[in-house]
Formats: structure tokens, sequence, C-alpha cells
């Protein structure tokens, strides 16, 4: 009976056309069916399925394979002139972020050449010379809005100054000391350079306040609104997990106060419960009530879209006087942002003055109330294709209407327009900070000029993406200056290869 069986699986399989096995091996390969029912369905042995599947995976092979020789084809041809190797040179330096080591080791694997070390370093202080010049001829009278900032590098500082609105960097040197006389020094270097911002948005470094004072007395100095609450959120987070710690113990104490009650004496273990459950009432209303306050920090007082400035104001007075009362509770951890909070009010405020100003020009050319202009910031907190935004929209809709004017979505651009070129944070220093550090990460060294090079090659070279549309395909230097300028290797003096069409 096996014989028979075996002959007849091997004559169905002679009969079977190349439609059918295509067919069944496209079905083993997207997973369709199962091998052995495949076999059963077809009357043919598993040996079989399997061969017309390599055999249909070794065909779409073959059609992707690449064609003999192919890897070995001359593309084009390089002039290879020194002018060429130190282009490559640098960019190795700033495009890969490598070594000096690196350098000369790619040299010699790939093409089959030796540079020493000295000779890396001769290049890049080459080109640093150059790199420092334009970077002194820049002008910056075109910056409005800065933000400043300390980063450290093997605990050395490096002070760092950005264009908010082109991300353009101004100010990026190591130094040994970050003191008030330091920022001043360097600030006055600016100034030099027509340097003369609206505003500084910066955090409460000490040194960069006091050299800011000093040069730019007139000039506000905004404290960073993400650094506030950034500390909030920790804040809340630290008690979030105090009460689950609270909750768990009051658990194991309400456990062994079932045993003791079966074991019959509770009494040892009513003391300890009657402490858990005070302690967590205690954490629970700490929790709860932070959970509010920074809630009302998030997203009414620090947020752009949120009441008039009188009214944050009061909210953030009230969220201090709450604090207050929570301090005498818990002082661990409350007093220190209490006492941040305190200090930083007017400061972390001002973006709310600088709205309402913007928002009392935009009053005044559309013959409204400041009053109704801040009713249409506040109603950018709800997304604009939800119900909420619908509604909300509706009492603004009637008002312009009983005025006679249409003008309503024309107020709401202007105000969100507004909004957008108001900055409360020094995001942009931050994810400069970010773009920095990979430079930084293989580095002991990054003086001698180096940053400065690094400067003039972050400034100069185009973004490949950004939410910012007027950033993407473009250069720092040029969003500041409104103008092209040449590829970063032709401003040092070089002359960049390009393929014969």
């Amino acid at each position: 009976m096996e014989a028979v069986a075996k002959q007849v699986t091997s004559y169905r399989a002679t009969e079977m056309n190349i439609k059918q096995k295509k067919t069944m091996a496209l079905q083993v390969i997207r997973g369709e069916e199962s091998i052995t029912h495949l076999a059963k369905e077809n009357q043919v042995s598993r040996k079989f399925v399997y061969k017309q599947k390599h055999q249909a995976i070794q065909a779409i092979d073959n059609v992707f394979k690449e064609p003999e020789g192919e890897k070995e084809k001359v593309l084009f041809y390089l002039p290879v002139t020194k002018s060429w190797l130190i282009q490559l040179v640098l960019c190795l330096l700033l495009h890969c972020r490598c070594s000096f080591r690196g350098v000369t080791k790619l040299f010699q694997d790939i093409l089959d050449s030796s540079l020493s070390v000295t000779t890396v370093h001769h290049i890049s202080t080459s080109a640093i010379q150059k790199a420092q010049k334009i970077n002194a001829s820049q002008d910056l009278s075109r910056i409005k809005l800065g933000t400043h900032d300390e980063l450290f590098h093997h605990n050395i500082p490096v002070l760092a100054g950005v264009d908010i609105r082109s991300l353009y960097c101004y100010l990026l040197s190591q130094e040994e000391r970050r003191d008030g006389e330091t920022w001043a020094i360097h600030l006055w270097d600016l100034e030099k350079n027509g340097f003369n911002p609206e505003r500084i948005i910066a955090d409460d470094g000490n040194g960069l306040r006091d050299g800011h004072k000093i040069v730019f007395p007139n000039i506000p100095c905004d404290i960073d609104n993400f650094h506030i609450t950034k500390t909030l959120i920790e804040l809340r987070r630290y008690f979030r997990n105090c009460l689950k710690t609270a909750l768990s113990y009051q658990k194991q104490r309400e456990d062994k106060m079932e045993k003791a009650k079966k074991m019959g004496h509770p009494q040892r273990q009513s003391r300890k419960l009657g402490a858990a459950k005070k302690n967590e009432a205690k954490i629970k209303n700490i929790s709860t009530t932070i959970d509010t306050l920074v809630s009302w920090m998030e997203h009414d007082i620090l947020n752009k879209a949120g009441p008039d400035p009188a009214t944050r104001y009061e909210l953030f007075d009230f969220v201090v006087s709450e604090f207050k009362k929570l301090e005498e509770i818990h002082p661990h951890r409350i007093h220190p942002v209490l006492i941040t909070l305190q200090n930083q009010k007017n400061l972390l405020l001002a973006f709310s003055e600088v709205l309402d100003n913007k928002f009392g020009e935009i009053a005044e050319r559309f013959s409204c109330s400041l009053e109704t202009i801040w009713k249409v910031c506040e109603l950018q907190r709800c997304d604009h294709n939800s119900m909420n935004y619908a509604v909300r929209r509706v009492p603004l809709i009637l008002l312009f209407n009983e005025k006679g004017d249409d003008n309503l979505d024309n107020v709401e651009d202007a105000v969100v327009d507004a909004m957008n070129q108001t900055e409360r944070t020094s995001s942009m220093i931050e994810n400069f900070n970010s773009r920095l550090s990979p430079y930084f990460f293989l580095r002991r060294e990054i003086g001698y000029g180096y940053l400065d090079l690094l400067r003039f090659y972050l400034n100069h070279t185009p973004f490949l993406r950004s939410e910012k549309q007027h950033r993407v395909g473009k250069t720092p230097a040029e969003i500041l200056t409104g103008k092209p300028h040449q590829h970063w290797l032709e401003m040092l003096g070089f002359e960049r290869f390009k393929r014969a069409a």
C-alpha cells in the first residue's frame, strides 16, 4: 500500500503544470497555508512542496541579484588634489564628528595614504582662523529675542547664546569661570557687533544674570518657564510615589491587624495601623492638592493660551499661598519650590505682559476691546476641530456680529501669530545643546578655537528638517540675515568638487 501511495504522489507531482506549482510556492511563501496542508491537498509529498518554495525564492533572488562586475564598475573619477583632501578632513571632523586619529586611520585604510595627527591638527587650525574672522564679522543687530545658557564639558563651563527665531549661535566659548564678569566681557564683545536684543530668556544662573545686568540693565532677562515646570512635575511625581508607598504600608498594617485579631491580640497592631492611616490621609491631601496646583500652573498660569495678566498674577499668588500651607505640613521638598516661586514670580509671568502689549495693538487695529482679544487668546486652549472649541467660539461670533464686523477670523489669526512670536522658554538653546553633545562626546579637549569652528559650521549648515517651515533647507545665518550665502567649504576658501554633466 505504501508503494502505491508513493506512486500516486509521484504521479500527481509530474502532472502539475507550471502555474499550479507557482501558486503553491506563493501560498507557502505568503504563509497562507501550511506545508502539510498543501501537500495533502495537492496529493504530493512535503519534500516536493519545499522544493517549489526554494525554487521560487531562488528565482526572486536571481532577479534582484547584482550583475557580475557591477561592484567593481567605475562610477566616476575624483581629482584627488591636496585641496580636496583638506576638504575631506574637514568634512570628517564636522559632518562625521571624527577624531583626529580616526581621520588618519581612514586615510590609511581607504586611500592608501598616510596622514599624521599633526597634519590634521594644522588643517583644523587653518580652518579655525578663517572661521573666527567670519564669526567676528557677523552683524547681530537683527537678533530681537535671544536665549543664554551654561553647559559643561568635563566640569568646565561653556557659555552659549542663540537667537530664538533663526537658531543662529552668536556665543559659544569655553571658560574657566562663569561669573558675572566673564559673561559681561562676552556680552560687551557681542554689543560691538550690533547685539542689542529686545528680550533675553535664560535660567536663574547667578553669573549669567549678573553679567546681563552690567551690560544690558534696561533689557529684560525673563526666567525660562521650562525649568520651574520641570521642578513642579518632579514634585508632583515625588508625592504621588509617597502616596503609593503610604497606601502599601497601610495595607500591610491592615493584613497584620487581621492576623492579630485571629490570634486574639489586636491591640499590638492598632497603634501602628492608626499611625499608617493618619500618614496616608496626610500624604493624600498633599498629593491631590499639588496635583491641582501644578495643573493650574501648567494649563492656566504659564500657558500662553490663557487669561489676562491680572488673572494670572492673582492665580499665581493663590498657588503660592496654598504651597505655604502645604509647607507647614511637609517642609521637605516643598520649601525650595515655594522660595523659587516667590522669587521668580514677575520674571516667570513677564511673557504675559509681552502678550498684553501685542494684544493692545491688535485691539486698536481691529477696534475692539483688549478683554475681547484675551478671550480669543484663551479660546486657543481648545483643539480647533473639537466641539468644545465650536461652543466656546459662539459668544465671540455673536459679539463681533453685534458690532457689525466679520473680523473674528482675522483677529484670531493675528492673536495666534502674536502668540507664536512670543517665547516663554529657552527650549531653543536646549535644542542647540543637544546638537553640541555628539561633538563633545568623544573629545576631552574642545578649546584652542575648536568651538569657533564648530559655531561657524553649525551656523552655515542647512537644517534638514524642522517643525518651522521657514527653517527647512536654510542655514541659521540665512534665516538671520534673510540673504543666501556660499557653501561653508567655499566660505573657507575651497572649490568644491562637482561631477561632470
